[in-house]
């Protein structure tokens, strides 16, 4: 369960929109216009307190994508001691024209994630696999 605190009269509660998705919607508590080629921090007007032991990642939503918009950092990431309001960075990337967006508008998708416990252990050679050294592409020629 994530708590949800509303900083802003105009703030939206998440929302799942049916009971198979994955992801639950973000929006947005004020109107802005975002044009090709320039950022938006878009306000939620939440706070969110997260599970100990989970984090929440922010996805672009699949029509804003369609027409260009994009979460530049996605997934975005927020932690569970993070207790600042839930933004969403959208870039306008390959748009035509510009997209008006109003008070209550979904501005990303987002899913709760289990972390897993990471450790480093320092050593002098790395186990031989057939793809080695080969990225950006090389698994596709």
């Amino acid at each position: 369960m994530i708590k949800i605190k509303k900083i802003h009269p105009k703030a939206i509660v998440p929302k799942i929109a049916t009971k198979d998705s994955a992801c639950f919607d973000l929006y947005s508590c004020e109107g802005f216009v975002l044009s090709n080629g320039y950022f938006h921090m878009a306000k939620t007007g939440i706070v969110m307190e997260i599970p100990k032991g989970y984090h929440v990642e922010v996805y672009s939503r699949s029509g804003m994508a369609r027409k260009g918009i994009i979460i530049p950092n996605a997934p975005g990431i927020v932690d569970a001691d993070y207790r600042g309001e839930a933004m969403v960075m959208l870039y306008g990337l390959f748009m035509k024209g510009h997209e008006i967006f109003q008070i209550g508008s979904r501005v990303a998708q987002c899913r709760l994630v289990k972390n897993v416990e990471t450790q480093f252990q320092v050593v002098s050679k790395l186990s031989e696999t057939s793809r080695g050294s080969g990225g950006f592409g090389s698994t596709g020629k």
